[in-house]
């Protein structure tokens, strides 16, 4: 009796399991919750930044700055997470591992896209600033009003020298589309000029004279002057009023105020 053919009898050994294309896998879902994060942001935008905070030219432009930074983070946030995550994900064992992970490999082609994502994302940063630089500082300054405060505790003085008029511790009125320029400074002790509103934040140092920026108010509305840096004890009461009016309401403010036109 012949033996049997026991060569295919124990049966054909089972494929080895294809391991999945994991980088595709995770780029995949980096741009997808890229794209749903960018979309995500653009929604709140109008909430997050209300009308109010975008009452001139230089608000404006800053508003844009974080908005523009904002949407470009979420995608090099996105890439770290999602491969952390997925790392984390894909690679878990139940057991303590027993022997060590297999050594990484450099790969050219990854070094070099490496650099030069990071190498543009600096570069677009740079031009950014520059460009958002040079906007302040080639403002137009035709018919720039000038307004010299002073701070002390705890008040504002708010001076016209165009006008020949000084305010001291009320509303004080700012024309609507005319370039402005704060020149501030103390007469005591730190503190800090904002008109939030308005994209102005600036030290007033005793002794020392600090020039904002030309800003243009772009909107008719009521905002406030606020010290920001700690001054003593009634810090927190340290405002003013402020309103953006029309040229022909400022220049009836300014004569009800003594000055001249």
């Amino acid at each position: 009796m012949s033996e049997p053919n026991i060569e295919g009898s124990a049966g054909s050994a089972a494929p080895a399991r294809q391991e999945p294309n994991h980088i595709r896998r995770a780029v995949i879902l980096w741009v997808v919750l890229s794209i749903i994060g960018i979309i995500v942001v653009i929604l709140i935008t109008p909430f997050v930044l209300p009308p109010a905070s975008s009452a001139s030219d230089l608000s404006n432009a800053d508003n844009l700055t974080m908005v523009a930074l904002t949407i470009l983070s979420v995608p090099v946030g996105m890439f770290v997470f999602v491969f952390l995550g997925y790392s984390l994900y894909a690679f878990k064992v139940k057991e303590r591992p027993t022997e060590a992970g297999i050594p990484l490999q450099p790969s050219p082609t990854l070094q070099i896209s490496w650099l030069g994502i990071t190498s543009l994302l600096c570069l677009f940063l740079l031009i950014w600033g520059l460009f958002a630089f040079y906007q302040q500082t080639a403002a137009a300054s035709t018919n720039t009003l000038v307004v010299r405060v002073t701070a002390q505790q705890w008040l504002w003085t708010f001076d016209y020298p165009q006008y020949g008029l000084s305010v001291q511790g009320q509303e004080i009125d700012l024309p609507v589309n005319r370039p402005v320029q704060f020149v501030v400074t103390s007469e005591d002790v730190l503190h800090g000029f904002s008109i939030h509103a308005l994209a102005v934040r600036v030290d007033a140092n005793p002794g020392e004279i600090t020039t904002t920026s030309v800003i243009t108010p772009v909107q008719t509305g009521n905002f406030t002057v606020n010290c920001v840096e700690l001054c003593g004890l009634y810090h927190s009461y340290m405002w003013e009023a402020v309103n953006v009016v029309s040229e022909s309401t400022f220049e009836s403010w300014i004569t009800s105020q003594g000055g001249h036109l």
